[in-house]
């Protein structure tokens, strides 16, 4: 094709009007035709445009924005599924220090960590955005309610250890006073004959508080020919104690005390040359030494 200088276009009008001849040069046709050009690409973008969103223009279409937003949620969800992971690994060291102090079979840690229960995620989900964040979420949760079993298991276990420590006569029965008379064979004041004593003495002025060394339910308050007025307390497992020569008691028979609760008064009744508290510690209904159990200097309960 052979472009001219200039193109010629013949006007004939219908009846009897002249002829006209228009010369165009060739710029103006080019120039024409680029415009036209221009025209079908824009119509054409503007198709492509509304067929795919705008997803090409500067912010991206609506969809997309929304997708980028859920992309930004997804990662500051996974940032703190990762920080709450890092928390319960460091309460789980602390509980599994703690169990191993005190002698308690630690959670075990595979079984923990596998998070064991709930149901198998499908396959085809994994490829869906946040999956990963979601399964590790309810692997979470999981890990958090087998450490909240194991950290009940150890509160009872240390509940049920420190019942049976206040139940264990281990603190003296009197905040002062002297250890007059000590458990065993000794000579009886009375008949100046070698003779077992079943407790020890505490030489105390008539008045001083008597606390019981251990809890319990107070088993007898009564008065004894030889020990004159006593109090008896039932500690459990076959434990009992005895508080004689008292002056008052504080306490009557059937009520729970706890241990370093004041029960009586002591005093100089029955037989007794001089103020003083006899206590025993029985076992089974057997008198055992009781300086075996007294751990604490003081009657105070810690």
């Amino acid at each position: 094709m052979v472009l001219r200088k200039r193109y010629s276009f013949l006007f004939i009008p219908e009846g009897n009007g002249r002829s006209r001849e228009v010369r165009i040069p060739r710029w103006s046709v080019l120039a024409a035709g680029g415009a036209l050009l221009v025209l079908l690409v824009s119509a054409g973008l503007y198709l492509v445009d509304w067929a795919a969103g705008a997803a090409w223009r500067p912010g991206g279409s609506a969809l997309a924005v929304e997708n980028e937003r859920l992309r930004e949620t997804i990662d500051r969800f996974e940032t703190r599924t990762a920080s709450l992971q890092q928390e319960l690994d460091r309460v789980f060291k602390y509980q599994q220090l703690i169990a191993r102090t005190v002698d308690v079979e630690p959670l075990d840690a595979q079984a923990r960590a596998g998070g064991i229960g709930g149901r198998t995620p499908l396959t085809l989900a994994g490829d869906l955005p946040g999956h990963s964040a979601a399964l590790d979420l309810e692997t979470l949760l999981r890990q958090a309610r087998i450490q909240q079993r194991g950290m009940t298991a150890l509160l009872d276990t240390l509940a049920a250890r420190q019942e049976v420590r206040d139940r264990i006569p281990s603190i003296r029965p009197c905040d002062i006073g002297w250890l007059s008379s000590r458990f065993g064979m000794r000579l009886d004041p009375f008949t100046g004959q070698q003779a077992f004593h079943r407790g020890i003495d505490f030489s105390v002025p008539v008045g001083s508080p008597v606390r019981v060394t251990a809890a319990g339910v107070v088993a007898a308050v009564e008065k004894d020919r030889g020990f004159g007025r006593v109090v008896r307390v039932d500690h459990g497992g076959g434990v009992t104690t005895v508080y004689g020569h008292l002056n008052e008691a504080t306490v009557h028979r059937g009520q729970r005390v706890g241990r370093g609760e004041v029960i009586a008064l002591s005093g100089n009744s029955g037989r007794s040359t001089a103020p003083h508290l006899h206590y025993e510690v029985r076992v089974g209904g057997r008198a055992v030494n009781p300086l075996v159990y007294i751990l604490d200097t003081y009657a105070i309960a810690d």
